[in-house]
């Protein structure tokens, strides 16, 4: 959800965010490329779209599962630059297709990365794409469905995102420009942030791919007493030329490390994109398990409603993701994303039922996630973040451990789960709560419904707390919650700030007509598996046997 704080701090060298762009210079050896679309079934036609300086480029695609099966390669394509435009973030940059594979019946479902490289005298370049390949049928018990429309948010390449955006001039009734008359520094980020995003550009650095050990945004070590607030991630991002959000979101750290270990597990799965189920809301109706991982903050109507009715008429969904938050619309064919966030009152389309843009939690919308993702990003949301949290337990404090979600995990009441990933962190879910004779229960206040148990809770909190110490960056400050405490409490003042302040990361269970959920709100769930917590895995392989079987 991020907003970069404009609050009083020490100048940082990495505040002022740029995305990747073509240079100007035509003798830079430079490539650049995009898939057509976000997905394709057997029999439909790949398309790469490819921009380069060099005279030739090579392509190499393969499915990133369990193991790596290189699926395509060519090599010597003629290379042609192709200009981009100044909003390419927005409007897509529009580059002719280079590439057109017909994608054959062996291309087994699942995320497919496209590496495409040149090479000549200048040196050598590379650029990373991705689409996902989608089952002619349903082929296994288990759909995962990407988190794409989240990717998309955080993807600067052009120099926009729905979290900064590049200086330039812009028009007086641009909703993206710095110091809008309509919305306070406090609830946006300092450069601005782009309600209409395009798929037709390149993923920025380190969304799809980033080296192993790169810095998480979640913090693993406990900070120390005197620590300056900062962002270690972010630091090494830009200084190793990735984008400064490719750690918040995308296929590399966060749905990939699920899809590898479920197929190590000897889970069959399929993989499917949020753009299917908007294109197909019926996509998912066959499987006995819908899954979502990792960060899936950004979501449509058509798509919710799809994951409802499926629960509704007897589906399983698991949720190992955080940060459920905010409501988007496709347009242009469904090649552009669009959400107005933070400044909902400047959408075109607000009020007008699903087309209308903003927090799922907002007075304008009135629809908390938490009946279908059994939790609310707004009752979430930081911690091991900066100010938020950084010596928080790390992991889900267990409540009822004699719920079979964690059966043969050996947990007792008030253990912590996963403290030392930490899988608590960097984004996460909660729900209106009280105790009552020692175990957390749902207030029902924030649109939980009646099922809902909540497992285990942690505390976390929607501001940054600065406590003064030399060399501070404050990136959230307060911000995200005097936005909240508006949308959700009606206005900003001390007292509904004081309620938007603190929330929890919990793990809920619920049924749903004639279906159940259960959801482990965080965003480090992937990380976890990938690092083989013990605990953590056996927690996931209970709801996947239970919700896969019938």
């Amino acid at each position: 959800m991020r907003g970069i704080s404009t609050g009083p701090q020490w100048p940082h060298w990495y505040q002022w965010i740029r995305g990747e762009r073509p240079g100007d210079d035509p003798s830079r050896l430079e490539v650049w490329g995009y898939a057509g679309r976000p997905s394709y079934a057997p029999g439909e036609t790949l398309t790469l779209h490819v921009s380069t300086t060099a005279s030739t480029f090579d392509v190499l695609v393969y499915r990133d599962g369990a193991e790596r099966e290189v699926v395509h390669r060519a090599t010597g394509l003629p290379g042609t630059v192709h200009p981009t435009p100044e909003d390419a973030y927005a409007s897509g940059c529009r580059w002719p297709a280079s590439v057109s594979v017909e994608i054959p019946g062996t291309w087994r479902s699942g995320g497919y990365v496209v590496e495409l490289t040149v090479a000549d005298e200048r040196g050598t370049a590379t650029q990373d794409g991705f689409f996902a390949v989608r089952p002619a049928a349903p082929s296994a018990p288990i759909a995962v469905v990407l988190a794409t429309y989240t990717w998309q948010a955080y993807n600067d390449w052009g120099g926009g995102s729905a979290y900064s955006r590049d200086r330039a001039p812009a028009a007086a009734d641009d909703p993206g420009a710095a110091g809008h008359a309509a919305e306070s520094s406090s609830q946006r980020s300092a450069d601005g942030f782009s309600p209409r995003l395009s798929f037709d550009r390149p993923w920025a650095r380190g969304l799809i791919r980033r080296p192993l050990g790169a810095p998480r945004v979640a913090m693993g070590a406990t900070a120390p007493p005197g620590w300056a607030l900062r962002r270690e991630q972010g630091e090494w991002s830009i200084a190793n030329g990735y984008s400064y959000w490719s750690g918040a979101a995308g296929w590399d750290d966060f749905d990939a490390p699920f899809v590898r270990w479920a197929e190590r597990q000897g889970y069959a799965i399929d993989v499917l994109t949020q753009w299917d189920l908007d294109r197909d809301p019926d996509c998912i109706k066959a499987y006995n398990c819908v899954v979502t991982v990792g960060h899936d903050e950004y979501w449509t109507a058509t798509g919710r409603r799809a994951l409802d009715t499926y629960v509704e008429q007897g589906g399983r969904y698991a949720r190992f993701a955080g940060n459920i938050l905010w409501r988007i619309r496709l347009e242009d064919e469904g090649t552009a994303q669009v959400c107005f966030k933070y400044v909902p009152e400047l959408d075109p389309a607000a009020g007008t039922g699903d087309r209308a843009t903003g927090a799922f939690e907002s007075r304008a919308i009135g629809d908390p996630p938490v009946t279908t993702f059994g939790a609310n990003g707004g009752r979430g949301i930081y911690s091991r973040m900066g100010g938020s949290s950084p010596r928080g337990v790390g992991g889900f404090i267990v409540y009822r451990p004699g719920h079979w979600v964690f059966a043969g995990t050996d947990l007792y009441y008030a253990d912590v789960l996963g403290g030392t990933v930490p899988l608590v962190g960097y984004e996460s879910d909660g729900v209106g709560y009280t105790f009552d004779k020692g175990l957390p229960v749902p207030t029902g206040e924030d649109g939980a419904p009646a099922s809902l148990e909540i497992l285990a809770l942690t505390p976390g909190g929607m501001a940054e707390e600065d406590h003064g110490n030399p060399g501070a960056f404050v990136e959230i400050g307060e911000g995200d919650m005097r936005f909240l405490a508006e949308t959700i409490h009606g206005a900003d003042t001390p007292e509904t700030r004081d309620a938007s302040r603190h929330g929890c990361a919990v793990i809920t269970w619920m049924s749903k007509g004639a279906g159940e959920v259960v959801c482990a709100g965080s965003t480090e769930w992937p990380h976890a598996l990938a690092q083989a917590e013990p605990t953590a895995e056996r927690v996931v392989r209970n709801v996947l046997d239970r919700f896969s079987a019938r």
